[in-house]
């Protein structure tokens, strides 16, 4: 099919050299590729993690708070003096604080993972 002359086989010479470069070139593209892959998939893994950490520990306080408030009305309802009930008054009003932080805290945290795990996403493809 090919002559054996010298042009065709600096042409065909020059072509295999081509080939390999390009094979070279799309092996280093796979590998980089593979390599972002693994960070993503390690970096959505660690958003996960925090995720379920965050969920625990709102559960957590919420738990808590909730049992504070059931030792608060307790105390509201074995106690009549005044002082106390000014306590008493004080610390629902820190409970509902808290608990409005938290979970605004807990919304903010969720809206800022939402939208890593976009940025990962949008990565990824």
């Amino acid at each position: 099919m090919f002559s054996s002359s010298k042009k065709t086989q600096q042409a065909l010479s020059a072509l295999q050299n081509e080939v390999n470069e390009l094979r070279n070139q799309v092996l280093e593209a796979a590998a980089q590729a593979e390599t972002e892959r693994q960070g993503m998939a390690s970096l959505l893994e660690k958003v996960v993690t925090m995720d379920s950490r965050i969920t625990g520990m709102g559960a957590e306080l919420s738990r808590q708070l909730h049992e504070l408030g059931t030792d608060i009305e307790k105390l509201q309802a074995n106690d009549n003096d005044d002082e106390i009930l000014n306590t008493i008054q004080s610390l629902k009003s820190s409970q509902t604080r808290l608990a409005t932080e938290q979970a605004r805290y807990e919304i903010t945290f969720r809206q800022d993972l939402a939208a890593l795990a976009n940025e990962l996403l949008k990565r990824t493809r």
